[in-house]
């Protein structure tokens, strides 16, 4: 009758740049200081719309602007790489771990496709295509006597 053909995953989530940990860490310890913007620029040597593009990730200062402002926010330059590499290291183990379940759910999950099943929604006509974008629960779809279960997760196309 028909047949579910899987298409590949497209990751939605990019990596974290260092730029944009950096920007964090460095807005953190400003506000943890209770310390305003244009004074930490101001100390630093920088404007302050700069330093704003710097702590949003939007720019990646150099090492000597970099090292002033973390001079500003009485940091030394190793105290804000370590923690930036803390950071970047926390957040790529939590995403191997939830890859990693998110493999062994899809592992554990069977796909089924049978034929043999009667019709449960007679007067849906699906036509000889149907694509979905399934994130939910399992979805089933029947036309004809044709059943899919389609795990979730993931874009499939019914061909009949």
């Amino acid at each position: 009758m028909g047949k579910v053909v899987e298409f590949p995953k497209v990751k939605k989530r990019s990596k974290p740049l260092w730029r944009d940990v950096l920007g964090e860490v460095l807005r953190g310890e400003r506000l943890a200081q209770e310390r305003i913007l244009t004074e930490v620029a101001a100390t630093a040597g920088v404007s302050p719309q700069y330093l704003s593009e710097i702590e949003r990730g939007r720019k990646e200062p150099s090492s000597e602007v970099l090292g002033a402002v973390t001079e500003a926010l009485g940091l030394e330059l190793f105290e804000v790489a370590h923690r930036v590499g803390e950071l970047l290291g926390t957040r790529h183990e939590a995403e191997r771990r939830d890859d990693e379940r998110r493999e062994s759910l899809e592992r554990e999950r069977a796909f089924a496709f049978r034929s043999d099943l009667p019709a449960r929604h007679p007067a849906v006509d699906l036509g000889t295509v149907l694509v979905l974008d399934v994130d939910g629960p399992p979805v089933v779809i029947a036309d004809g006597g044709a059943t899919a279960a389609a795990p979730p997760g993931g874009v499939y196309l019914l061909a009949a």
